[in-house]
């Protein structure tokens, strides 16, 4: 196996037999991969409209999203040193980015920021002197605006005479 690619292994003399299963967020986060990955999660959380609104399966493919551009980068900056890369490896993180990237959404998600019309009221209402407590009411409503006399006509008396056509008779 080359130098270049990751080799996984489940079983060392220490623990044999048992598995460890560790995430982004178990590992330490100094490494530029680790900082590069998480930060990575933190702008697709935010262009899917925020962490809270992802399901888990959301968010579980904006993590290996998030990981695989952080070995695509890897393998790019190597490249890009000098050093020899298995290219089928690269193309295939590159092909697999891509496709978790379609399948999560590739335009930014708007969240709706506009407050509540009552609590940003409340926000910017002042209380009155020696007073804690902010009241808020409703404002009065304005008296309902009056007809004009052509809108209260009947449809077929017109506010002006209409000639007779020609060959009518009066």
């Amino acid at each position: 196996m080359s130098e270049d690619r990751l080799a996984i292994d489940t079983k060392s003399a220490a623990d044999a037999g048992k598995v460890s299963l560790r995430s982004l967020a178990d590992i330490d986060g100094r490494t530029l991969a680790a900082r590069t990955a998480r930060a990575l999660v933190a702008e697709l959380e935010s262009d899917a409209g925020g962490a809270d609104r992802l399901s888990a399966g959301e968010r579980a493919l904006i993590v290996r999203a998030a990981i695989t551009s952080a070995m695509c980068e890897d393998a790019e900056t190597r490249w890009l040193t000098g050093h020899p890369i298995d290219v089928a490896a690269y193309a295939a993180l590159t092909n697999n980015l891509r496709r978790l990237l379609t399948t999560v959404g590739l335009k930014r998600q708007p969240r709706n920021v506009t407050p509540d019309l009552r609590d940003y009221l409340a926000a910017h209402a002042e209380p009155a002197d020696g007073d804690d407590s902010v009241t808020i009411e409703p404002a009065p409503r304005k008296p309902a605006k009056r007809a004009r006399v052509s809108e209260t006509l009947e449809p077929d008396i017109l506010p002006c005479p209409i000639p007779p056509a020609p060959g009518d008779s009066q």
